[in-house]
């Protein structure tokens, strides 16, 4: 074997002989967090790949684990200079900007308002520009990692596939604002998938072979930093490789961990008053205090209210408060304390499994499925997931329901984002859809129907046309993976038009509503994104020539949009006559 080694300069690889081939794959998964974040890779074209959590980072040395804090932080002169993760910052740091990737999401009225916001308007960056900062390095900092673990030719010539994951409540905009995060990282070519079902990858590569049959539902509960999802699977197929398929639409929402640190924040501010709160935040006391609660009590709560947790503020000369236990800089922290912080919290995410849990016996009871007052288990995952009071509460809520908090939950998430992408690893099959999409289009006018609607008149046709919905996917229905829906278009064009009048533009509309309205209103549908398709290079013989109403010369253009289902996004393209041809862009406002 060593007489086929050749020591060559990686810049001249394209000359030099090698023993490695173009269809080595490796692939490498970022699970940005809100507070923490992670990358894994495993080289996928082995007989049984293994998946490795990079574990040694910039500020832990010494320490081996497989997140780092999600904290970036600039220097005051320079904006393009900075600080992340677990680096030494010396000045104040941006925390929860994951979370501003989607401003849409609803805060809870129990969470503080985040600074994050704020942070970014001092520095004058938009919210994907620090993204993209904070991806670039973790990702460059991973491969440098993985770069000392293999022959670095190998690494060269290796396909890489790069996958992110994406809270699956989040928007499509969002998700697009994610994957301009990455590019612009240089995380270039990257599949998304949702977060949640990255965790049911690890959970069920964890537990093969163990107890699992055809027809077994489950929930998963991924409680991370910032937001926490819920979705559920029935496995339909054990082998040659476990096939899942989604059951309801999955919902979520903000009651992250990271509310237990702005919460106890918020519990400090009451307890030394307003005063003495805007001086200590300045103190290294007090950033000191948060990591305390942070990595010491927030992980030990488990519950028991004669549990008594201390709470340190060095060098912060608080005023002595013995009634409220806080005495030479030291909040004793009572167990009651920690639940008032930790109860909202936990209400939501116990609000959010039972809504989850109660739609999959329904629908299951209603398809008269022979398994339809069952459920296996409660999958806790992320960060929050690990906690135990949470796992108390769910289980005291659910006392029929297994809740397992598998092994290793903490890496799960980025983990199961690489599993997603090996061969043999297990296959979701099909997801739900979790709202209405489709297109408004002039239709004619009918009077039971459209009765109080805008009426234009259509010069080509000589009658009255309406705005009418037509919804091509609709909130719960079953999408298989790569399955593709075709929206049909036409546009009339004037006789002597020019190419720049076929490049058109269509509104992909949303509705969140139970059931899908008839026609366009403000209160029921948003536009998703806008579609722009180019049709100018496509030959004009294909455009059938009519002569309207009004004695002008019109031709039709007939093209078809479609959406291909992907596991976090959908795909775009256009058709006409049956063949693909001409661009679509799809752009997020």
């Amino acid at each position: 074997m060593a007489d086929n080694l050749f020591i060559v300069d990686p810049d001249d690889l394209s000359s030099a002989p090698s023993i490695y081939h173009s269809r080595e794959q490796l692939v490498v998964a970022l699970d940005f967090g809100t507070t923490y974040s992670g990358i894994a890779y495993a080289f996928a074209n082995v007989p049984k790949p293994e998946v490795i959590s990079i574990m040694d980072w910039p500020g832990l040395e010494g320490f081996a684990q497989p997140k780092v804090p999600t904290i970036i932080c600039y220097n005051n002169d320079d904006n393009s200079d900075f600080t992340w993760g677990a680096q030494k910052h010396t000045n104040d740091f941006v925390q929860g900007v994951k979370l501003l990737l989607d401003p849409d999401q609803t805060r809870p009225l129990y969470l503080p308002e985040s600074t994050a916001k704020a942070d970014l308007k001092r520095l004058g960056k938009p919210a994907v520009e620090v993204a993209a900062d904070y991806m670039g390095a973790i990702f460059k900092h991973a491969m440098k990692k993985i770069e000392t673990s293999i022959p670095s030719e190998y690494l060269q010539i290796c396909q890489k596939q790069f996958v992110l994951t994406v809270p699956a409540v989040w928007s499509d905009k969002a998700k697009d604002t994610t994957l301009k995060a990455a590019k612009r990282a240089g995380i270039h070519p990257v599949a998304l998938i949702k977060e949640p079902e990255a965790a049911a990858m690890y959970t069920l590569h964890m537990l093969q072979d163990k107890a699992l049959n055809v027809g077994d539902a489950f929930v998963i509960c991924d409680a991370g930093g910032g937001t926490v999802d819920l979705i559920s699977y029935e496995i339909t197929q054990l082998s040659p490789r476990l096939e899942l398929k989604e059951l309801v639409p999955g919902k979520g929402g903000m009651a992250g961990s990271l509310g237990l640190n702005k919460r106890f924040e918020q519990a400090v501010k009451d307890l030394v008053g307003e005063d003495q709160y805007f001086s200590l935040r300045k103190t290294k006391g007090f950033e000191q205090a948060v990591q305390q609660f942070d990595r010491s009590v927030k992980t030990a709560f488990r519950g028991d209210l004669d549990e008594d947790y201390y709470i340190n503020f060095p060098m912060a000369n608080l005023d002595d408060d013995p009634v409220n236990n806080l005495v030479s800089n030291c909040w004793n922290m009572k167990g009651n304390d920690v639940r008032e912080i930790f109860d909202p919290l936990i209400a939501d995410i116990e609000r959010l499994v039972d809504e989850q849990v109660n739609l999959v016996l329904v629908k299951r009871l209603n398809e008269g499925h022979p398994k339809a007052n069952e459920i296996k288990a409660i999958f806790l995952v992320g960060g929050f997931g690990s906690s135990e009071y949470l796992k108390a509460c769910l289980e005291t809520n659910h006392s029929h329901i297994q809740v397992i908090q598998p092994y290793g939950a903490w890496a799960a998430i980025v983990k199961g984002a690489v599993l997603s992408q090996l061969p043999q690893e297990t296959l979701i099959v099909s997801n739900q859809a979790t709202r209405h999409y489709g297109v408004n289009a002039l239709s004619a006018f009918e009077q039971f129907r459209d009765a109080g609607q805008v009426k234009i008149f259509d010069p080509i046709l000589g009658r009255d046309r309406i705005h009418l919905m037509t919804w091509y996917i609709l909130c719960g229905e079953d999408l298989l993976r790569e399955q593709v829906i075709k929206f049909p278009f036409y546009r009339s064009l004037r006789e002597g038009f020019a190419n720049s009048e076929l490049i058109f533009k269509d509104e992909l509309i949303q509705s969140e509503s139970k059931t899908p309205p008839v026609h366009p209103a403000a209160s029921t549908t948003k536009v998703n994104c806008v579609l722009t398709a180019d049709l100018s290079t496509v030959d004009r013989s294909h455009l059938q020539r009519v002569v309207g109403q009004d004695g002008n010369i019109y031709f039709d253009v007939h093209y078809d949009l479609l959406i291909t289902i992907k596991p976090a996004m959908m795909k775009f393209s256009l058709e006409v006559t049956g063949k693909e041809m001409g661009t679509v862009m799809a752009k997020y406002d």
